[in-house]
């Protein structure tokens, strides 16, 4: 629905500076009234604002706490892979070994309390498509210390690692990687296309598209919690952990 109405008040606005540039360049000789043309105009867009206004402002979910970018391991990083594997999994149907997000991506905080549409737009301004990698063990070891040196956030991995960023130990699944063995990584397509230094992701086994949205994703994800009677509930776990 809201993309629907992002469509039309965009065809609107269109259709308002066509009317007046047309007006302007091929009719200056002829005597009409503008106003005919710009209040029907300003109608048409000021109705699509109204409806863009009305969505934007939906309450989709509520949390108990603030979901914040901080730290090695934050909340907020760890709600929207959570988000990301289990509507991208009942999309695709089909299921992960690990979800990447990268820090970088998440452009704001969520609020305590009522979390609307448009904090997710916040959140999530660009239109990054999730996608379903199929990656050999060997390929994820040696991007590791991409995902550890800029503390992205990730579900299905577990990192130990040294102050200094040497990695002890890593796990997925609760098992060592096999270098052999291939797993399924669902992220976006700007990882997957080596955006953010992610050149390992690049000419993977396999590409699936999922068409989705990683912010429609997180939309559903929400709406989804509230249709089950759920509060976000900010968390972080033993996912990433540095040894003294």
């Amino acid at each position: 629905m809201l993309k629907k109405v992002l469509i039309l008040f965009v065809v609107a606005l269109f259709y308002t500076c066509k009317q007046q540039l047309v007006h302007q360049s091929n009719f200056s000789h002829i005597n009409v009234k503008e106003s005919s043309y710009q209040d029907s105009s300003i109608k048409l867009v000021n109705f699509y604002k109204q409806q863009l206004e009305e969505e934007t402002q939906k309450i989709i979910a509520y949390s108990v706490q603030d979901l914040k970018k901080e730290n090695n391991q934050h909340a907020l990083g760890n709600f929207v892979c959570d988000a990301i594997k289990y509507i991208g999994e009942k999309t695709i149907m089909d299921s992960c070994d690990i979800v990447l997000v990268n820090r970088g991506g998440l452009r704001a905080n969520l609020p305590k309390g009522e979390i609307r549409v448009y904090n997710i737009f916040e959140l999530m301004p660009f239109d990054n498509e999730l996608v379903l990698l199929t990656v050999s063990g060997k390929k994820i070891i040696e991007g590791l210390n991409t995902i550890v040196v800029k503390r992205h956030s990730y579900l299905g991995l577990k990192l130990t690692i040294k102050a200094n960023d040497e990695i002890l130990d890593t796990k997925i699944g609760g098992k060592n990687i096999e270098e052999n063995k291939n797993y399924k990584i669902l992220t976006s397509d700007y990882i997957a296309n080596g955006g953010d230094k992610f050149d390992f992701l690049m000419n993977p086994i396999e590409y699936k598209l999922c068409n989705i949205k990683i912010r429609d994703a997180i939309i559903s994800y929400c709406i989804k919690l509230t249709e089950q009677q759920k509060q976000i509930i900010p968390y972080t776990d033993e996912r990433f952990q540095i040894s003294k």
